[in-house]
C-alpha cells in the first residue's frame, strides 16, 4: 500500500478508502485470529491507512467534506466504507487491549506457578529478609 494518495475523482477516492478500510480489516483478522506471524504486518500497513488519513489535506474532516460533494449513492458508498474503517479500528483497539490484559493474566498465572512462589523447606517465605517481604512483588 505504498500509493494512498487519493484523488478527486469518484474511483480514486473509492479506491483510496477501500485500501484504508482493507488493512483495518485485515488488523482485525489477524487480531481475532491470534495471527502473531501476520500481526506486525497488519499493524504495519493499518499505521500507513491511519496515516494517510492524518495527512489527507485539511485531515478527516476535509476528507469527510469530499465525499459530501459526490452525488448521493457515491456518497453513502464512500461513507460506508470510511465507518467499515472506524467501527474496525475502534473494534482493533479493543482486542489489543484485550489482549494485552490476557497476556498480563497469563504472566500473573505463570508466575504464581513457579517455585520462588511458594514457601520455603523451612517454612519461610522467599524474598523476605529479617522478617520484611522483598519489594520484587
Amino acid at each position: 500500500m505504498p500509493d494512498l494518495a487519493p484523488s478527486s475523482s469518484f474511483d480514486g477516492m473509492q479506491d483510496f478508502l477501500q485500501k484504508i478500510a482493507g488493512a483495518v480489516q485485515d488488523l482485525r483478522t489477524a487480531l481475532e485470529a491470534n495471527d502473531m506471524d501476520r500481526l506486525p504486518a497488519a499493524l504495519d500497513l493499518t499505521n500507513i491507512a491511519l496515516d494517510a488519513i492524518n495527512q489527507y489535506p485539511g485531515g478527516a474532516e476535509k476528507l469527510k467534506g469530499d465525499i459530501g460533494q459526490f452525488p448521493e449513492d457515491q456518497k453513502q458508498m464512500l461513507m460506508s466504507l470510511l465507518d467499515e474503517a472506524s467501527v474496525n479500528h475502534q473494534i482493533n483497539g479493543d482486542l489489543i487491549r484485550l489482549a494485552m490484559q490476557r497476556s498480563a493474566a497469563m504472566q500473573s498465572f505463570i508466575a504464581q506457578q513457579a517455585p520462588s512462589a511458594t514457601y520455603d523447606s523451612e517454612g519461610g517465605v522467599p524474598g523476605s529478609v529479617g522478617g520484611v517481604l522483598s519489594r520484587k512483588v
